[in-house]
């Protein structure tokens, strides 16, 4: 089984390493060689080298990083767009506990550098892969990840293969931790140091159907170890081959890894990203560099012509001295003609090829935030700025998707395991004014009941100082530990949401928004006191990319003076609403608690 497996995992690293697919007929891709292309490209470096054929520096023009930073720019949004949502028959308290937890977590364990990460990569590689372990995230190096390369997604590709360099000390540490035989753990150090000019024990983790002894086929990973003695012929050819030992092998039902594509298209796996998009006018852009860099060589020189035979061979700059005359009897002395007459065509060159990468990766100035053309309407800069974002909404909303799925199969189980104990969550600021939104109603409607059992009929006066005491006892210390019995979460019906709306808001508009809310505040000081005012002024903010709870600071006013504002009302004026009136439960009856 061992030899055969190692054969198995070198054939399919050699098709991965070595062999072309056809997408279509003339359509030859090979991934390797295109992840490689993509680090000389970004890096700005050449694959031939940075010396031509005439001994000179070649210069690298970078035309795609700015497009990759644009993208991630555009497609980013963060942890505070993920919510939890009740579903049907749940509780939207104990789901508020949960999210607020999950906040938490997140914060913890830095997922927003996780989310920042896959937005940088994607643009530059196309696709990014990462691997859930009881609940961790790891990122996985393009460089060490063999796929079938014409597989649509990992889950439908007839083997995935990631390669692990381990150095002794490391293979040791990884070995313990996964608890591998330690005889076959020997024998590969062992053999490994028998190994001529290799620096790292080569450790494959596979995942594909495996044959077994008795001819059944199961999906399973495999740890397989490829050492051995490297005898070689006459040729340098490895005669021998090497020895796959076998540390691990167990059925499983899927792979471990999430994969995240910027564009994809039928026929390969790995996505497309910017780099790739512009290998052509990065080429471009080099070549016609490169020829203007060496032009520039002989324009800095300065020559002379002569029909005089006396001045044949001979180099002014050493030969004569400030204030020399010249003899020019036989002949005129004249300075050689050697300017660039290319100059317009290698600039109208170069805004054509630069035209193309913004047409190709949509990063026009507008998005750049760049000034626009003189002359240029701003109706059509908004327009154009405008459709350019919805198509970044559509790429954001497909990362959400796959953001989602990954959350609620490989996070949020392993987090609810982890969560089941009992534990304290601290709310404070925005957090304790919504709870105490959320359950003061419910705390008001049993201190009526109470009243009323005891054979007081209580009015909505009383409901609203009753109020008033429970939002300042709870908000007396600024904050509340809150106390998260064991279990909590196990029955939680939920949904995720991830609101990426408003995050791509323009500036100009959320400036016109806060200036017209300005207005309207200073024209109407008491629009507070009206509920159906509040409500409206807070969704037109809302609507503008405005949050007016993160503006307007929650006022905390002694107990004596709500309850005499509250009093005055019942007095009547001031144009104020009157507060509903809380209907008189029947004898007997039963409250509903959250």
């Amino acid at each position: 089984m061992e030899n055969n497996l190692l054969k198995r995992i070198n054939q399919e690293k050699d098709a991965f390493e070595n062999k072309y697919i056809q997408i279509v007929p003339g359509l030859l891709f090979n991934q390797k060689q295109t992840i490689e292309q993509i680090y000389f490209q970004y890096l700005s470096k050449f694959q031939s080298g940075e010396i031509d054929e005439d001994g000179d520096k070649k210069y690298f023009y970078n035309i795609n990083k700015n497009p990759c930073k644009v993208y991630s720019k555009a497609i980013d949004f963060d942890t505070k767009n993920i919510r939890l949502l009740t579903a049907d028959g749940g509780n939207p308290l104990k789901t508020w506990y949960m999210e607020r937890d999950l906040k938490y977590w997140m914060k913890d364990e830095q997922f927003g550098k996780v989310l920042n990460r896959i937005f940088q990569e994607l643009p530059i590689f196309g696709s990014v892969v990462l691997k859930i372990v009881n609940g961790d995230i790891y990122f996985v190096d393009l460089r060490n990840f063999i796929v079938e390369q014409s597989a649509d997604c990992l889950d439908q590709a007839n083997y995935i293969i990631e390669k692990h360099p381990y150095t002794v000390m490391e293979f040791r540490k990884v070995a313990k931790e996964m608890g591998w035989d330690k005889t076959k753990v020997q024998e590969t150090i062992d053999l490994f140091r028998q190994m001529n000019d290799i620096r790292h024990i080569m450790v494959y983790e596979r995942y594909g159907e495996v044959e077994d002894e008795k001819g059944n086929w199961t999906y399973r990973r495999v740890y397989l170890a490829d050492v051995g003695i490297n005898e070689e012929d006459e040729q340098n050819n490895r005669s021998v081959p090497y020895k796959g030992i076998v540390l691990g092998s167990d059925e499983v039902d899927e792979n471990p890894y999430r994969e995240f594509h910027l564009e994809k298209i039928p026929g390969r796996w790995l996505g497309i990203g910017v780099v790739e998009t512009l290998f052509e006018p990065q080429i471009r852009e080099n070549e016609t560099n490169n020829l203007q860099s060496k032009a520039s060589y002989w324009r800095a020189i300065v020559l002379f012509k002569s029909q005089d035979p006396a001045f044949g061979g001979k180099n002014l700059l050493t030969e004569k001295k400030n204030g020399d005359v010249v003899d020019t009897s036989s002949g005129d002395l004249n300075q050689v003609n050697i300017a660039d007459n290319n100059l317009a065509h290698f600039n109208d060159d170069h805004n054509r090829w630069i035209r193309n990468r913004d047409e190709l990766t949509l990063a026009y100035d507008v998005v750049q935030g760049e000034r626009l053309p003189a002359g240029t309407p701003l109706g059509s800069a908004q327009i154009a700025l405008q459709q350019t974002l919805s198509y970044f909404e559509t790429i954001q909303e497909n990362i959400a998707l796959d953001v989602k799925e990954m959350l609620f199969e490989d996070i949020l189980p392993q987090w609810e395991r982890e969560s089941s104990k009992e534990h304290t969550l601290r709310l404070v600021g925005k957090d304790l004014d919504t709870y105490v939104s959320m359950i003061k109603d419910n705390m008001v409607a049993k201190e009526v009941v109470n009243m009323y059992l005891n054979g007081k009929f209580p009015t909505s006066y009383d409901a609203e100082v009753i109020g008033i005491a429970i939002e300042n006892a709870i908000k007396k210390n600024g904050e509340i530990q809150k106390t998260i019995p064991k279990d909590f979460y196990k029955d939680t019906k939920y949904d995720i949401d991830i609101d990426i709306t408003g995050e791509s808001v323009d500036t100009r508009v959320k400036n016109a928004t806060i200036f017209a809310l300005l207005q309207f505040m200073q024209a109407s000081p008491q629009w507070e006191q009206n509920p159906a005012t509040k409500k409206m002024l807070f969704m037109a903010a809302e609507y503008g990319g405005i949050n007016l709870n993160d503006i307007i600071p929650q006022q905390k006013q002694p107990l004596d003076v709500q309850i005499a504002g509250v009093q005055a009302n019942k007095q009547g004026g001031g144009g104020v609403s009157a507060m509903p009136q809380i209907q008189t439960p029947m004898p007997g009856a039963k409250t509903q608690t959250i």
